[in-house]
């Protein structure tokens, strides 16, 4: 009997490690990154003499300070001093909670792995090895790749109850499905949605499998090069809605197949499937809207995971037509 139990272990263990998934780029060489403070500098200029300032701006910053100044902030000219100093004024206040709530202390680790695998997943990529920090207006973009950085804007990440979130001004410009990610945790994602999206842009055509399928490409990667991380951040979606489409993920599908939906090219069953939203118009209120994402990483996540796939890297599966992983993939849910 002992030997036959022993037996039974060894057995269980080999089907655990053959059923184990992979992960080749843990042991990938450390991919270090710098910090530059541009959110410091700025907001320690000396506004009683400001255009001195910019200059000196100018010089110890100068793939950021122009750009800062007149696409971000907006400004006709890099001297307009009086803009500038508005700014200052208004925005010092936001520069203060996110120094005191100091993000990029936690995250930069998270990031620091987060590039050293897509630096293995795709060494070709002119990956950077610095982030710029800043401060910029709400009405701009959080995060933005520029010729040589990652700029991650401090102001849409104050936590998801900050204050500054509250106005009506700004709950129109951000619902609540979309406030509810201006939290420290959801720089390193933002950051790596980012430069996926700068290495291999998301042409937005096609049927909505198709769609679905390309989405769900850039998802698995996210998922590859961010294991640490929670499906919930990965997703954007929240725990309950996490919860109910890993329950009903074969209805979702069911219900595609009944109404003959994957390659429909209609605006509508796309926007129904793939649009941002509080919750799903078709499935329900506690469904996320953009159901399609998580049904596309399914697709390829079943796909990726066949034995003919077991060398594939990930540069020719975001290359590889979404058709063929479709009906390559075999997916039933």
């Amino acid at each position: 009997m002992r030997i036959s139990f022993l037996l039974i272990l060894v057995i269980l263990g080999m089907t655990a490690c053959q059923s184990k998934r992979v992960d080749p780029a843990a042991g990938a060489p450390r991919f270090p990154i710098y910090l530059e403070r541009f959110d410091s500098a700025f907001f320690n200029i000396d506004t009683l003499h400001t255009s001195q300032s910019i200059d000196s701006l100018l010089v110890h910053y100068p793939n950021f300070t122009a750009a800062f100044l007149t696409q971000i902030l907006m400004l006709q000219s890099v001297q307009d001093t009086g803009s500038i100093k508005m700014f200052y004024r208004l925005y010092k206040p936001v520069y203060l909670e996110a120094q005191r709530l100091n993000a990029i202390g936690t995250e930069k680790p998270i990031l620091e792995e987060g590039f050293k695998r897509l630096h293995f997943y795709f060494p070709k990529y002119p990956l950077t090895h610095k982030l710029t920090l800043f401060v910029g207006p709400f009405e701009q973009f959080g995060n933005i790749i520029t010729k040589d950085a990652v700029a991650i804007g401090l102001q849409m990440h104050l936590g998801k109850s900050s204050s500054w979130y509250a106005p009506e001004r700004m709950q129109t410009m951000y619902p609540n499905y979309i406030s509810t990610r201006f939290t420290p945790n959801y720089i390193a994602v933002n950051s790596m949605e980012n430069i996926l999206n700068d290495m291999a842009p998301l042409a937005e055509q096609g049927n909505l499998v198709t769609q679905m399928i390309e989405s769900g490409k850039r998802q698995y990667i996210l998922k590859a090069c961010l294991p640490n991380l929670s499906d919930t951040l990965l997703f954007g979606y929240s725990d309950k809605q996490l919860s109910i489409l890993n329950k009903e993920e074969s209805k979702i599908w069911e219900y595609m197949v009944a109404e003959k939906l994957s390659y429909s090219t209609n605006e509508s069953d796309i926007v129904a499937f793939l649009q941002e939203g509080d919750n799903n118009q078709i499935f329900g209120d506690l469904f996320p809207g953009n159901v399609g994402k998580y049904i596309g990483y399914k697709i390829v996540d079943a796909w990726m995971h066949q034995k003919s796939q077991a060398k594939l890297t990930m540069e020719k599966m975001l290359s590889t037509p979404a058709q063929q992983i479709f009906l390559g993939a075999n997916y039933a849910p």
